[in-house]
């Protein structure tokens, strides 16, 4: 699973354009999105990820696509600090968390790290495969 990174202007439209692009190449999406100044960036997770990649390049958008991990932790508190004091611990960095599932029990984010198999050791069973999560 990948992240995709999309830097897009402040202002009216702009995430209506991405989105659209997405929807007219049949692409579903998990996104969250944040803004600072004229300038915003929107993290996404594609059920398509070619197809997604086309759609970007048919907006010209300037993207990044990064691995990602999928985590599953308990709805509770204290369950993300313990979390990322694993990682932190094992020196590992997460740099961005899209949340993607979010239940009475459970949590699921995707996460983008600075090492995949140091954070696959930390979290052990936390860590789930592709097959184990769907869009």
């Amino acid at each position: 699973m990948s992240v995709f990174t999309v830097d897009l202007k402040n202002q009216p439209g702009e995430l209506a354009r991405l989105c659209e692009a997405m929807a007219g190449h049949g692409v579903n999406l998990i996104l969250c999105a944040a803004t600072r100044g004229k300038n915003g960036t929107v993290a996404f997770i594609a059920d398509d990820e070619a197809n997604a990649e086309t759609a970007l390049a048919d907006i010209g958008a300037r993207y990044m696509r990064r691995p990602a991990l999928t985590i599953r932790m308990e709805n509770q508190p204290g369950a993300g600090a313990a979390t990322f004091r694993k990682l932190a611990d094992a020196g590992v960095n997460a740099d961005l968390l899209v949340p993607v599932r979010v239940s009475d029990d459970l949590f699921f984010a995707v996460i983008c790290v600075n090492d995949p198999d140091k954070a696959r050791r930390a979290l052990g069973a936390q860590v789930i495969g592709e097959d184990d999560f769907t869009l």
